[in-house]
């Protein structure tokens, strides 16, 4: 997680994309429980950048890059979300230009040469452009084929100012731990950059062939920096063995994280080639698993653990009700401003892949102007140094509610796992989780 930066406060910026930015860096330090920004240091200085970026969910994966950067990047979307004027201002004070889809029913190469052109001048001034090479977003992590349209411009910005323009493509993948929910991690993987002009004299020769060349290197390079699960007949089984059951190193970096499940996926793939009945019955265990598990609302990581004695689940809960009153004090000021973006997208937007990022921006509004309606009626009603020290102990609270909302469920879970082992088939679902772990670990 990058330290706060508010540099950014006295930059020649659009006012839409600085209101954003302070949104964002806000919300990705409360929303996330870890990020981290994996190879940074690899970006080239003083040229124009063209981040090629695997595309999970929707708003989210723009708004936390252009949140760990200290100049503005350049989005092309959509462009059926700029027909309202206002709209369309506000998008592009957030430095947004639309892209027409075949599906819009228009002459696509007509339509966007204007949106083409801007991009070749803001390259050629060695500025950031972000464009997600797959053309549309999806939660599972598998890369899908990648459209021609970031090697088009990249080729194009050469052709219009010089084929010796520093020009760079930078892929960057995205692995969240969870697409959906608070409270989890996201690794942001940076690849070594593609310099454009060493292929812009084969590009001379056969544009064709060289734009397939490139598009193809990208999306190499792409596809080593994400977990792809290629194999979408057994994409939930695949996802369940890398994310939910436990790795076998505890406490590592969301690097070696991102390594360990990208060396199982591997290990798997090996077992599907060589020996698929093996393969077979290894999806078939984590089916039987991952049954259980949920039929007992409990995680696989939990097996590894020793159930803890009656007696000590007796205290630990006592312990939990001692505390209650102060949690639900805590609640009184995080409730509400924590629950509403929740029931909005659950009730009002059918994408799930907007849901993360509405409620990341969502939630930093209302928590800051719920925050400051309290500190206004404590100020009204008692004196200003009551909501002073509000404001002040506000986020304090919100921390420590939401940890004990935390030990709560994981006491909860460890409740649920005693239950479960006076279960007729937990043996025998123990020894299929003993027998996966040995094959993976």
């Amino acid at each position: 997680m990058r330290k706060f930066w508010i540099g950014y406060l006295f930059k020649n910026w659009y006012l839409p994309y600085k209101l954003g930015y302070a949104i964002v860096i806000t919300g990705a330090r409360t929303y996330f429980k870890k990020l981290k920004y994996q190879g940074k240091e690899k970006i080239p200085k003083n040229a124009g950048i063209i981040y090629a970026v695997n595309h999970q969910n929707a708003f989210l994966d723009p708004i936390i890059i252009a949140g760990q950067t200290n100049s503005p990047i350049n989005f092309l979307a959509r462009a059926d979300i700029f027909k309202n004027k206002i709209a369309n201002k506000l998008l592009r004070g957030c430095y947004m230009l639309p892209i027409f889809r075949q599906r819009d029913g228009v002459n696509t190469i007509e339509k966007n040469e204007e949106s083409f052109i801007a991009c070749y001048k803001m390259l050629s001034k060695k500025e950031n452009l972000m464009i997600f090479p797959e053309g549309n977003h999806n939660y599972k992590k598998m890369l899908r084929p990648l459209k021609k349209g970031l090697a088009r411009i990249a080729f194009g910005t050469l052709s219009r100012f010089g084929k010796e323009a520093p020009l760079y493509i930078v892929p960057v993948g995205i692995d969240y731990e969870n697409h959906f929910n608070m409270n989890s991690e996201v690794l942001l993987n940076v690849g070594d950059p593609i310099k454009v002009s060493d292929y812009f004299s084969s590009y001379q020769e056969n544009s064709a062939e060289t734009i397939n060349r490139l598009s193809l290197k990208i999306g190499e390079d792409l596809g080593s920096l994400i977990i792809n699960i290629e194999d979408l007949e057994n994409y939930d089984e695949l996802y369940y063995l890398l994310h939910r059951f436990p790795l076998k190193e505890e406490h590592v970096a969301l690097k070696r994280k991102f390594d360990l499940r990208k060396e199982k996926l591997n290990n798997s793939q090996y077992l599907k080639a060589d020996n698929p009945e093996e393969y077979k019955k290894l999806i078939e265990d984590i089916k039987s698993i991952k049954s259980f598990m949920v039929r007992n609302k409990i995680r696989p990581y939990i097996l590894n653990k020793n159930p803890y004695s009656y007696m000590k689940l007796n205290i630990l809960s006592l312990i939990m009700l001692v505390f209650l009153p102060f949690h639900i004090i805590g609640l009184t000021t995080n409730y509400i401003p924590y629950k509403i973006p929740v029931w909005f997208v659950e009730k009002k937007i059918k994408d799930k892949h907007f849901h993360s990022s509405l409620k990341l921006a969502i939630g930093v509004i209302l928590f800051a102007f719920y925050w400051l309606l309290i500190a206004l009626g404590l100020t009204i009603f008692k004196d200003w140094s009551y909501g002073l020290t509000f404001l002040l102990s506000a986020p304090i609270i919100a921390m420590l509610n939401f940890r004990y909302w935390i030990l709560i469920v994981k006491l909860i879970a460890r409740w649920n796992y005693k239950r479960a082992t006076k279960k007729e088939a937990f043996n025998s679902i123990k020894e299929l989780f003993d027998k996966v772990q040995e094959k993976f670990n």
